[in-house]
């Protein structure tokens, strides 16, 4: 299970790594403790659903639930890595003029998450945390992990749930800190996105090579 559970961390990581999931979180936590905990909760328990539907649906796909396939996990990692480093060598031939401009449709659904009602920054989360494409993407292969990994009764449940939380980890994180530092985290959060900011091309592409790097060598290692 140890090994299963490993595996998961490079597309919770990837996963977790959303610039507007911060955003949205940090806009949400300006706007009242209730509402923070509502969307951080929202967010875990979409991540969860999804994760269980995927890896329901992969156990039906997988013919024999009692044995591992590492040559499929394997092939899974080296696929996600080709990915990863490509999309981090694109990142890195990016010139420092050509930094991202904020989008207006953004900036004006944060300010307008800051005065919706509990519930409905709860529904929000609930949606956030099922994802779009690039999260739905990430927790069908960590899913499909799972499925292929040859756990199943109460471990499967408790790697649904690492994964939940790791993959969710910039959202939960910072509403925690929130409610036991009050004013002092939101200050170390401000300070962090100045930073990442400034770091942000260096900072992902790092982050996307030891991702890309440690998913090739352990694929080739399953195979």
């Amino acid at each position: 299970m140890l090994s299963a559970a490993v595996h998961l961390i490079p597309y919770a990581v990837i996963a977790t790594l959303s610039p507007l999931g911060l955003a949205a979180t940090i806009a949400v936590m300006r706007s009242g403790r209730l509402k923070a905990i509502g969307f951080a909760l929202g967010v875990v328990l979409g991540q969860l659903l999804a994760c269980a539907v995927l890896v329901a649906v992969g156990a039906i796909a997988t013919p024999d639930r009692s044995k591992s396939h590492p040559t499929f996990e394997g092939l899974l990692e080296i696929g996600l890595a080709i990915v990863v480093l490509s999309y981090a060598a694109m990142v890195h031939r990016r010139t420092e003029t050509a930094r991202p401009r904020p989008n207006g449709r953004s900036k004006a659904a944060l300010e307008r998450l800051q005065r919706v009602h509990v519930v409905t920054a709860s529904v929000v989360g609930l949606l956030f945390g099922i994802g779009g494409p690039k999260r739905l993407v990430l927790t069908a292969l960590a899913s499909a992990s799972i499925a292929a990994s040859g756990i199943t009764g109460s471990n499967e449940a408790a790697l649904i749930v690492w994964y939940g939380l790791l993959a969710t980890v910039l959202v939960w994180l910072p509403v925690l800190g929130y409610l036991l530092l009050g004013n002092r985290a939101m200050t170390t959060l401000d300070a962090a996105v100045e930073w990442l900011s400034r770091h942000r091309r260096a900072a992902t592409v790092y982050v996307l090579v030891v991702l890309g790097v440690a998913l090739l060598v352990n694929g080739v290692r399953l195979l």
